[in-house]
């Protein structure tokens, strides 16, 4: 089942699956990217929870109404925005979420804002939001990967890098995803603006180590984009003390690399988030 949520920013392509009364859960990809990037792990997610998929604006079957507006904090508004549609029109009042990269940011801030009510844990995969912002972060976000007509010859190099060898069908399918983004205007500006966004002043998880509820923290350790000996690290320790935190043998989208490993961790810590409470890695 499909739902369109209407935002600001353009029609939001939310799909459903899963049976209606089981534990909800809403799944954020990362910039680039689309909710298909999430189709190796969703026929088991779905087997266990209503399990909801967004296209952030401009993104798979998501329209998007001005592309240079979409950054990391509206697509904050327009996550609280679908929240808002599957309480009223789904019956979903509380749900954990899965997020990824800038996924993952949007995930913290879901559970820190006016829906800190509703989340009721989180699943982040090598998140943003816990990188140190220096001059060359803050000039490589703006004036490279912000700046479509350099962002055009890197962003397929670095999709190749950041699935980690292609091993599987649905990395490979992601992949080939990636590799138009060159060719579509739009769906390229809407990749810069949310890249410029990350240097914003405005951008920032608020109180990380104030979240009261479960999370679990999956990293790649080979991640070229967020490296887990820097911004991993510093998750874990700006994190609440009972964060679950586990390394994985991946590069930054365990679960199209591996994804056994990320279903093991995020299907045993989603039956009983607050019956996880050991820090491990594998």
């Amino acid at each position: 089942m499909r739902l369109t949520v209407p935002t600001p920013l353009g029609d939001i392509a939310v799909r459903r699956h899963g049976e209606p009364g089981a534990s909800a859960v809403l799944l954020l990809h990362a910039n680039p990217g689309d909710g298909r990037d999430f189709d190796a792990v969703l026929p088991a997610l779905a087997d266990r929870h209503l399990t909801f998929v967004v296209d952030w604006p401009g993104f798979g079957d998501s329209t998007v109404s001005e592309p240079r507006l979409v950054t990391p904090e509206r697509l904050v508004e327009v996550a609280e925005r679908v929240l808002d549609v599957l309480a009223a029109e789904q019956g979903v009042r509380r749900i954990a979420v899965v997020g990824n990269s800038v996924g993952g940011y949007v995930a913290c801030r879901l559970a820190e804002g006016r829906h800190a009510r509703a989340v009721v844990a989180l699943v982040l995969v090598d998140p943003a939001g816990f990188t140190r912002q220096n001059a060359l972060t803050r000039w490589f976000c703006r004036e490279v990967m912000g700046r479509p007509a350099r962002a055009r010859r890197l962003v397929v190099p670095m999709a190749r890098a950041y699935l980690g060898g292609l091993r599987t069908p649905s990395a490979r399918a992601t992949y080939r995803r990636a590799r138009q983004l060159p060719w579509s205007g739009e769906r390229l500006a809407v990749h810069s603006a949310i890249w410029r966004g990350l240097a914003d002043p405005g951008f920032g998880l608020r109180d990380p180590a104030a979240l009261r509820i479960p999370v679990l923290l999956l990293w790649g350790s080979r991640d070229p984009v967020v490296p887990a000996l820097l911004d991993g690290r510093r998750a874990r320790r700006v994190l609440p003390a009972g964060t679950v935190s586990v390394v994985l043998p991946t590069a930054h989208e365990p679960y199209n690399e591996r994804p056994d490993l990320f279903l093991r961790h995020t299907l045993r810590f989603l039956k009983d988030p607050s019956g996880v409470s050991t820090f491990t890695s594998s």
